[in-house]
């Protein structure tokens, strides 16, 4: 099992998931909100070789944390994972639009300078502004596209440019989530959870859920194991030089 977005840290019982996430063997992604919460994370949760804890700073956090703006810099040095990380163009955060973006390209330019980082990327209501600064910097970096909401055109677009994207139970009960998911390359998608954010029936799901696995599989007419094959060979495909 895979859960390529995931805040573990920020379930009510987190070592408790952590445990059960070592058990079942699963790998995860565990994006973090700022980078004091990336510390803390890492003390956490180190010692497990399937769960990477990635570098983030939430665009909606930013703001308020702008103290730790070079503490995030200087920690891209010793993360191979960055996020959660990305522009947030929803009406409440418009007013720090532009200060979210010059983060962000910062923090691509500096991934770069260090031959690239596997960037998890939220771009909700701000898909064209994120795509452009992608294109502006890429080069050795891999975003991965966090629970994508982009129109069919920015689906293309970030296809063209090599993006991959993380594909959420929620994405696989919404029409929009659906029609966007049948337009994903399957070489370039890995299931996540978003969890403890993605609910359902008020309860988080966790990263053992299996939404995302048997929706995959039952699009692409095959079996879940061999639809668990593929999203391992796109992790290590993905992870290959990282």
């Amino acid at each position: 099992m895979i859960d390529y977005h995931c805040h573990l840290d920020l379930y009510p019982n987190p070592i408790t998931v952590f445990e059960e996430v070592r058990i079942r063997k699963i790998d995860v992604l565990a994006v973090t909100t700022s980078p004091r919460a990336y510390v803390k994370t890492l003390q956490y949760f180190k010692g497990e070789p399937r769960v990477r804890v990635a570098l983030g700073f939430h665009p909606e956090l930013l703001l308020k944390r702008l103290n730790e703006w070079d503490m995030f810099l200087e920690n891209i040095k010793t993360s191979s994972h960055l996020g959660e990380i990305g522009i947030d163009g929803s009406q409440q955060y418009l007013s720090s639009l532009d200060i979210q973006s010059k983060f962000f390209e910062e923090s691509l330019i500096e991934a770069e300078k260090r031959n690239g980082r596997i960037i998890s990327v939220h771009s909700r209501n701000a898909t064209k502004a994120v795509l452009d600064i992608i294109e502006k910097t890429l080069v050795l970096n891999k975003p991965i596209l966090h629970w994508f909401t982009g129109t069919n055109k920015d689906l293309e677009r970030a296809i063209e440019l090599g993006c991959w994207f993380s594909i959420n139970p929620k994405m696989c009960m919404s029409k929009h989530g659906q029609e966007i998911i049948s337009r994903i390359p399957v070489t370039k998608m890995l299931p996540e959870t978003d969890g403890p954010f993605a609910v359902i029936n008020n309860r988080p799901f966790f990263p053992w859920d299996k939404t995302v696995l048997n929706y995959i599989a039952k699009i692409q007419n095959t079996s879940a194991e061999k639809t668990l094959e593929l999203f391992a060979q796109n992790l290590k495909n993905l992870e290959i030089y990282f």
